[in-house]
């Protein structure tokens, strides 16, 4: 059945985002295309990309067809997030980076811009945590180039380009270094979150915020073992410097879904075991 796929959240902008959303990682070429077309004519109204991905142009022409074809979408009607990779070198070319995306997508503004990673780093895989934690000199330095990152993705709000901007994979201790200078409150902090990671903290204090909490990889990851995860702060140095920690959680992925606790829930209900994990973050 055609029609609109679960329900939205407000943001502290006021706009709504579509509870469920379609994550365009690792998909390229035809089979991207296909996939954001599908996804569209089922219902789905939020399409999750990144630059970095390198597929922004297949999604452009999918959506391109949504909007031309036989569904006659409007550009409210969908959703679009994208997401900055912050590199050492890009800390001065945020505005070009987000017309490159503009462009391929094939749109005017973005509902939602990320910042991929709390740090700047050399570049690396779309999902790869940079490889330095910060302290002491490097931990100020951290915070000087979080501070002009933010301040350049502030600049695109006031330019139109995008309508919100927010953050990925931050912790407590990030979100709160850049509460201190932010003059926008970010709309969104996007980090993996499923019933075998809850990150209980994490989303209470971005909700006393007013900040969004969305789930990438509400599934897992697919690259990842299954084990218990770590989702500590870092803690800090000798000198009481907060330690910015970027270990990503062993987290699980096709073992979760076969796991007897959800596979009962599911059978109970007569519903997947998937349905059942998106029902919990939802309501989560």
């Amino acid at each position: 059945m055609k029609g609109k796929v679960g329900s939205h959240f407000v943001l502290n902008t006021g706009a709504k985002i579509p509870a469920i959303g379609l994550g365009t990682w690792q998909s390229g070429g035809e089979l991207c295309v296909e996939a954001v077309k599908t996804a569209l004519l089922v219902g789905y109204r939020h399409i999750d990309c990144a630059h970095l991905y390198g597929n922004e142009i297949e999604v452009g022409e999918a959506l391109d067809e949504a909007f031309k074809g036989p569904l006659s979408l409007k550009r409210e009607d969908v959703f679009l997030t994208s997401t900055l990779y912050c590199t050492m070198n890009s800390l001065n070319k945020i505005e070009n980076y987000v017309r490159v995306s503009l462009k391929n997508l094939g749109v005017s503004y973005l509902d939602l811009y990320l910042m991929h990673w709390p740090e700047t780093s050399a570049f690396g895989d779309a999902t790869d945590p940079p490889s330095k934690s910060g302290k002491g000199s490097e931990y100020r330095q951290f915070l000087n180039r979080l501070k002009k990152a933010w301040k350049a993705m502030e600049g695109l709000v006031d330019m139109g380009l995008v309508r919100a901007i927010g953050v990925s994979n931050f912790r407590v201790q990030q979100i709160k270094e850049l509460l201190k200078f932010a003059k926008i409150v970010p709309a969104v902090n996007q980090v993996e979150l499923h019933p075998f990671w809850r990150q209980d903290e994490l989303v209470k204090f971005c909700q006393l915020k007013g900040i969004h909490v969305s789930a990438h990889t509400p599934l897992g990851v697919p690259t990842s073992s299954p084990g218990p995860s770590d989702s500590g702060s870092g803690g800090e140095d000798e000198a009481g410097t907060p330690r910015i920690s970027f270990r990503r959680s062993r987290s699980v992925h096709g073992p979760m879904l076969k796991l007897s606790a959800v596979a009962e829930i599911a059978d109970r209900h007569k519903k997947t075991p998937e349905q059942v994990i998106f029902n919990h973050s939802i309501s989560h």
